[in-house]
C-alpha cells in the first residue's frame, strides 16, 4: 500500500506558529530579566580586606 500524503491545513500551521511565538516571547522576557541583573562580582581587582598597617620605627 502506498502512503497517502498527509493533508496540512493552514490553520494547523498557524496554530503551531502562534504557540512558538508565545514560547519565544516567554523566553525573551526571561532573558530580559536576566540582563537587568547586575554583573556578577568575580573579586578581580577588588580588595576584600585591607592589609595590616606596616609598623613604623626602628627596634
Amino acid at each position: 500500500m502506498a502512503k497517502q500524503p498527509s493533508i496540512v491545513r493552514v490553520r494547523d500551521v498557524a496554530s503551531d506558529i502562534t504557540e512558538q511565538n508565545i514560547k519565544m516571547r516567554e523566553e525573551l522576557a526571561k532573558a530580559a530579566e536576566v540582563l537587568k541583573l547586575p554583573i556578577p562580582d568575580t573579586f578581580l581587582g577588588r580588595k576584600t580586606q585591607e592589609p595590616f598597617p606596616k609598623e613604623s620605627g626602628s627596634n
